[in-house]
């Protein structure tokens, strides 16, 4: 057996695992998705609130989409699409979805903290916007861009908790050309099991970036073609254990900031 061959799926299938899973990813999408029915259209009487609402619909749109696609009959019978790399992309960016909505409106019930979060992801999405447009339209106008950043960083140096970062992070911060967290910091900071979170995350990135995992045993133990086979219904199992802990987390956060 290679190096690494026992990853995900290769531990033996038991079909009552996936149904159970399968079973209660479907109530946990049933509960989001009613949460996020009621919040469509209510009044928002904060930042977080309206932000939280906007994350959580969309990954609620994402968990739909998941459960509509998933198989339900876990057998060499079955006649449903058993598409691994679909089942993990998506599944992932629920993950990444619930560890936005995380940083940016479950930790920052303290007014200087939400202030420099949305402000420090308000220049990251005004330079990503800036690349998009001098990449596909040609060169946008560089005045408005800068004044927009501009203005945003004065506005920064008000804020006590940046002030108070060391210089070398604040200079990151203000060029606003990658995302103002880091991931493992986030999720040490969940309410899940943390260790679980970690290790489907990686492993459902292996799919999402083409990794060697998503495609070096395709042949010899026939993964990754549409068919039912055990290792493709372990990892599918195992990515519904994320996802349901991304839903679970999410659904609570999003109720104790709507006062729910």
């Amino acid at each position: 057996m290679a190096m690494g061959d026992k990853s995900m799926g290769d531990f033996g299938f038991d079909p009552r695992k996936y149904k159970d899973a399968r079973h209660r990813f479907g109530l946990e999408v049933n509960k989001a998705a009613g949460l996020s029915t009621k919040l469509n259209g209510s009044r928002s009487n904060h930042g977080r609130e309206f932000w939280s609402s906007i994350l959580f619909a969309k990954l609620v749109l994402s968990a739909l989409t998941v459960n509509k696609i998933l198989p339900n009959r876990p057998s060499r019978s079955s006649r449903e699409l058993w598409d691994l790399a679909s089942i993990a992309t998506l599944v992932r960016g629920m993950a990444e979805n619930y560890l936005m909505l995380y940083w940016l409106c479950t930790e920052t019930e303290n007014a200087d903290l939400w202030d420099l979060r949305i402000t420090l992801l308000t220049m990251c999405d005004n330079r990503a916007r800036y690349r998009m447009t001098a990449e596909l339209e040609g060169e946008p106008e560089p005045t408005d861009f800068a004044n927009a950043q501009f203005n945003l960083s004065q506005h920064l140096w008000k804020n006590s908790l940046f002030t108070a970062l060391p210089e070398n992070r604040k200079k990151s911060l203000i060029k606003a050309d990658k995302f103002p967290f880091i991931q493992d910091e986030v999720i040490s900071c969940l309410v899940v099991n943390k260790d679980l979170f970690r290790r489907y995350y990686r492993y459902l990135s292996s799919f999402v970036h083409t990794g060697t995992i998503s495609f070096f045993r395709m042949q010899e133990k026939r993964r990754g073609g549409g068919e039912f086979n055990d290792y493709d219904a372990n990892a599918m199992g195992g990515a519904m254990e994320l996802a349901i802990l991304a839903l679970k987390g999410a659904t609570v956060d999003v109720k104790s900031i709507h006062g729910l």
